[in-house]
């Protein structure tokens, strides 16, 4: 198993303390079920599981590791507003040998559809030079918000993007320090800004799915490069050797 060390106060609810065992991409969801941790969300490869011993906190499995290892890295880091409210809080994390990711992480809600802030804070992630949505997410924008267009310069944002501001004056810089520091564009999808504790916008899972080992160290990005590099390799070789008669 790869152990995921870091300087975040990776303090208890830790997977060992919940008496999370099985990890593994095949296992870990089936597991999580029996031992009462009920799905509640899921993604492309991945799933969100809640107990109802442990109300405050979720565990998040993903079958292979994706954008959201790479954001926790990004965290650990640190960037400008990082250890502020709209930062989701995550307690573990931990990568199998198979690439399963899992973390334990502080309970967000989802928003009323309508919060008045909720579709400026979008459109703050969306805003970004050369990001251009596609149909679907801009189709799934007009059905959660049909009185708003995914674009902070909207007429409809009027007196919007000044409360927001006031309310939240660190949220924009955050989302600024997380787009230049992450690998690629971020990803608008309305599911990627959830409500804290407190009330306050949290980017969840803003980057996109394709991980980019973020979590590992450098030698071992690297050792995986290479190893890719060479599967790529061998199955190109393998394409052009002549079928058997």
């Amino acid at each position: 198993m790869l152990r995921f060390r870091n300087r975040l106060r990776m303090s208890s609810p830790s997977l060992a303390a919940l008496g999370i065992v099985e990890r593994s991409a095949a296992k870990a969801h089936a597991s999580l079920i029996a031992a009462g941790w009920a799905e509640i969300g899921y993604g492309y490869h991945g799933s969100v599981h809640a107990h109802p011993n442990h109300p405050d906190i979720v565990v998040r499995l993903a079958r292979k590791a994706d954008g959201f290892g790479d954001y926790v890295a990004l965290l650990r880091r640190g960037f400008a507003g990082s250890d502020g409210p709209h930062a989701p809080r995550v307690h573990d994390l931990h990568v199998s040998r198979c690439g399963a990711l899992m973390t334990v992480s502080a309970r967000l809600t989802d928003p009323t559809p309508d919060t008045w802030w909720l579709a400026y804070a979008h459109a703050v992630l969306v805003d970004h030079p050369g990001v251009v949505l596609d149909e679907g997410v801009r189709d799934r924008f007009k059905a959660a918000w049909p009185a708003h267009e995914p674009a902070v310069d909207h007429a409809s944002f009027d007196g919007v993007r000044e409360s927001f501001r006031a309310a939240w004056p660190g949220y924009e810089a955050y989302v600024a320090s997380l787009r230049a520091a992450s690998p690629r564009a971020l990803d608008p999808n309305v599911g990627n800004v959830l409500v804290g504790r407190d009330g306050s916008p949290v980017v969840n899972d803003p980057l996109c799915d394709d991980g980019f080992g973020l979590w590992r160290s450098p030698l071992s990005r690297l050792t995986a490069r290479f190893s890719n590099a060479l599967r790529r390799v061998r199955g190109e070789l393998r394409g052009r050797t002549p079928a058997a008669a």
